[in-house]
């Protein structure tokens, strides 16, 4: 079940990324990581995994969060390992 929840919202994540955030945020932060929290659709780009997250933690400090890697292939295994913590 929760792998299932997982998947679900990787793939939603994912779907945010190339329909509202790829085509931008390749052109100025390519190589940078980019933090979605899934339920509200905002979104956070870092130099690192823990910049983008703790930047995003800011306007949104529960909730589900997705880092994945900018870029022309965006690092989907990366999105699947580090599905941050569920808070709510």
């Amino acid at each position: 079940m929760v792998a299932e929840q997982d998947e679900k919202l990787t793939e939603r994540a994912l779907a945010l990324y190339e329909s509202r955030y790829r085509a931008t945020l390749e052109q100025e932060h390519s190589g940078e990581v980019v933090a979605i929290h899934v339920d509200s659709e905002d979104f956070a780009v870092g130099r690192s995994s823990h910049q983008a997250v703790q930047q995003l933690r800011v306007r949104q400090p529960k909730g589900r969060l997705v880092i994945l890697t900018i870029g022309s292939e965006p690092d989907y295994a990366l999105a699947a390992r580090l599905l941050v913590g569920v808070t709510k």
